[in-house]
């Protein structure tokens, strides 16, 4: 049956079409960013809409079905569930509305005017699709099509055939009593099954409930360039937060761990003095024999130098592969260059100023150098008595000898603010009494009597104030003076504490002798101050304080 011309206004209907779907697609995209704080929830068994497919497809127009001429900006007026009665990806496959589907609207006739939508196969097909399917064989007219329609009904076959010229007739010519066959196709809604309730918020920490939906199989894919399995690190109770941060499916795409997210675990010792591996570092385990490992930008002219500018970019990335005695060799003029150039040193300008060994502990610290491109612990321990980089128990093993920790110069090369130090050790000890059994036990030094003779100024400080009971009412305790944790230089007498007292009003002490003595602030705070009845806190005021300590001091 022809078609009658289209009118100016049903051209634009399409053009109309597909630019509301794009000020829709914005609109959401807008949304998203002004609350990003709102976490998506998808509801994989409610009602397919919009809002369940946008989180991962940004772009929902043209379809990548090959032979299939479709645009979801020129139905954006249909509803989405009237073609999807489920959530499209399911069971690790993607479920597309069948053929069925599209004729509940096209080449459906409104009332007695025209046809909902086109009903030509061009409209919706490109010229080179094959029209006819894969089932329909050479003896299709014979017995195969009486099989299929005994099994599957006539309504079927009118989605393509006219009944009167491609039923009828025919059947007349083989003399088959089957009278008329249907005369149109009988167009049907799909109907939504009843699931139990399925959401999922892609915003939170990643677990298998929000995959397996899709992917009934985590580890049914094709190995490629890696060989990987999910069972075997879930058989070894790894969260899957532990590889994946950010739910890995978005509208950018899928977002693929890298190499570095890996050696998180491959590659790292257990502990100190533990010789195995949390996970193996062993290329083949996870590589097939048939890749190659050189990189294709490993060329002999950025091998030959030409490298430097990756190892500043991203410190992480060389040594994914190599380790400290792979560069030192060449570094040091002891490995022909692949030019075939002779040996030189290759040598960090930094490396020589006459500061660089006495500061170069801060960079470290901070991340801001390479140090990892070309040293390990044992050539950082040719200079450092501690293990360097630190191991993994360093924190519940590097303990406290009977003057501090026994590193505890080692230590003040990179550390030179203890304010962390106290995060640590003392954070908790505020609302702690300070008497002789809360700080002996760490710091034994502390028990010498009298306290002015403990040369470690920090501990003696602390000390003269273990026994105030008898004359204040109760113990002190650290909060009192110690508003904050916060550091001064490591200095003086018995290495020096470096601590300073900080009581928030200006008044430090930072624990460090100056030449002239010492900021005694806080300490005046009580010692010769009054309190609201005008008696005296704490008594020697002023010098009287001083020759507490230096009772060879000529002061008065």
């Amino acid at each position: 049956m022809p078609r009658s011309a289209p009118t100016a206004g049903h051209r634009r209907v399409p053009w109309l079409l597909a630019v509301a779907f794009v000020v829709t697609v914005v609109a959401w995209a807008m949304t998203l960013t002004t609350a990003a704080t709102d976490i998506p929830i998808i509801d994989l068994t409610g009602e397919v809409t919009k809002d369940s497919c946008l989180p991962c497809h940004l772009q929902l127009d043209q379809a990548d079905t090959p032979g299939l001429i479709y645009s979801h900006g020129t139905h954006i007026l249909v509803a989405c569930s009237s073609c999807h009665p489920v959530m499209p990806h399911q069971g690790g496959e993607t479920h597309r509305p069948e053929m069925a589907v599209c004729f509940t609207c096209h080449r459906v006739a409104h009332a007695s005017g025209p046809q909902l939508a086109s009903g030509e196969c061009e409209t919706c097909h490109t010229p080179e699709f094959e029209l006819r399917p894969d089932t329909h064989v050479e003896t299709w007219d014979a017995e195969p099509h009486v099989r299929a329609v005994e099994a599957e009904g006539t309504n079927g076959c009118m989605l393509c055939h006219s009944a009167p010229v491609h039923c009828d007739m025919c059947h007349a010519e083989q003399d088959v009593d089957v009278g008329p066959m249907p005369p149109i196709y009988l167009s049907y809604l799909p109907v939504r099954p009843d699931l139990p309730p399925w959401e999922i918020a892609l915003g939170g920490p990643v677990t298998p409930g929000q995959c397996v939906f899709c992917h009934d199989d985590f580890d049914d894919f094709e190995p490629g360039r890696i060989i990987f399995y999910h069972e075997d690190h879930l058989s070894l109770n790894y969260s899957c937060t532990a590889c994946h941060q950010v739910f890995p499916h978005g509208p950018d795409g899928t977002v693929y761990n890298t190499m570095a997210d890996c050696y998180r675990c491959h590659s790292l010792q257990h502990a100190a003095g533990i010789d195995e591996l949390v996970a193996t570092e062993d290329c083949l385990a996870c590589h097939p024999v048939e890749f190659e490992l050189v990189p294709d930008n490993h060329t002999d002219e950025f091998i030959n130098g030409d490298h430097g500018w990756m190892v500043e970019e991203d410190e992480e990335y060389c040594p994914l592969c190599h380790k400290s005695d792979f560069c030192v060799p060449c570094h040091r003029a002891q490995r022909p260059m692949p030019d075939g150039s002779p040996p030189r040193y290759v040598i960090p300008a930094d490396h020589t100023e006459s500061t660089f060994i006495s500061t170069h502990g801060g960079p470290f610290l901070e991340a801001e150098g390479t140090c990892y491109a070309c040293h390990d612990s044992p050539s950082c321990e040719r200079c450092h008595q501690t293990p360097m980089p630190h191991p993994l128990d360093f924190l519940t093993s590097h303990g406290y000898g009977d003057f501090g920790p026994p590193e505890e110069r080692d230590c003040a090369i990179c550390h030179h603010d203890r304010s962390w130090c106290q995060d640590c050790h003392h954070d908790q000890a505020k609302r702690v009494d300070l008497v002789e059994e809360n700080c002996i036990p760490c710091h034994t030094e502390m028990s010498l009597k009298p306290p002015t003779a403990i040369r470690h100024m920090s501990y003696a400080y602390h000390a003269v104030h273990f026994e105030v009971e008898e004359a204040v009412g109760r113990p002190y305790r650290c909060y009192e003076c110690h508003a904050t944790w916060t550091t001064g230089t490591a200095s003086g007498a018995g290495g020096g504490a470096g601590i300073r007292f900080g009581n928030g009003n200006g008044n430090d002490h930072t624990g460090s002798p100056a030449a002239l003595g010492h900021d005694m602030r806080l300490c005046y705070d009580c010692h010769g101050g009054l309190d609201y009845q005008n008696e005296l806190i704490a008594p020697w005021p002023g010098a009287q304080l001083c020759v507490r300590c230096h009772p060879d001091f000529d002061v008065q």
